[in-house]
């Protein structure tokens, strides 16, 4: 670091856009996500109906909305909570600059205001959302005062797992189809 002076508002500032732009690009991705769970559940729900038994399609028919619907639940999550960034981008800096007294906090924000734009935008999201782990935790002493910052940071940093669930129930859905409508052909029920 140079020896001249923090714009601390300027950081906080940069830092806030910085998490708006990554949220923005976030965004893209949830948004196919939440499609393919859609598709995937739809498919599934419809399946189980076709596939089982008269006997416990009523089962299934309660049973599978829950099944179904959860790889789908876990993609709007992510989806509503990163809509939520791009509204909150002036509150978070304005929290942001509440607690530049925290030197670890002024160390991750500048590390996120560092980075350079084509890295941020190129890095892939999963990678973004571990690095941005450090803010997380250097910023959770401070959660009373960063709510919205704590929004924006919690929904980059929980994405890869969101995303994640809704991406590995989606395919166990679409493998529960194939075997489904499999066993029922070759059954014959």
């Amino acid at each position: 670091m140079s020896q001249r002076p923090f714009d601390f508002a300027g950081i906080a500032e940069f830092a806030s856009q910085r998490l708006a732009m990554i949220a923005e690009r976030a965004r893209t991705l949830a948004k196919g996500v939440t499609a393919f769970a859609a598709v995937g559940g739809v498919l599934a729900y419809a399946v189980g109906l076709f596939a089982f038994p008269p006997s416990s399609r009523l089962f299934w028919s309660i049973i599978g909305i829950i099944v179904c619907g959860a790889p789908l639940l876990a993609a709007l999550v992510a989806l509503r909570r990163l809509r939520r960034v791009r509204a909150t981008v002036s509150q978070t800096a304005s929290e942001l600059r509440s607690v530049m007294n925290d030197k670890a906090m002024v160390a991750a924000l500048t590390e996120l205001v560092d980075r350079d734009e084509a890295s941020v935008g190129t890095t892939p999201l999963v990678k973004l959302g571990t690095e941005l782990n450090v803010l997380r935790k250097v910023s959770t002493p401070h959660r009373e005062a960063l709510t919205s910052a704590w929004q924006s940071i919690t929904a980059l940093t929980s994405l890869p797992g969101l995303a994640a669930l809704a991406i590995v129930g989606t395919i166990a859905l679409f493998a529960f189809s194939a075997i489904a409508v499999m066993a029922r052909l070759l059954l014959g029920t």
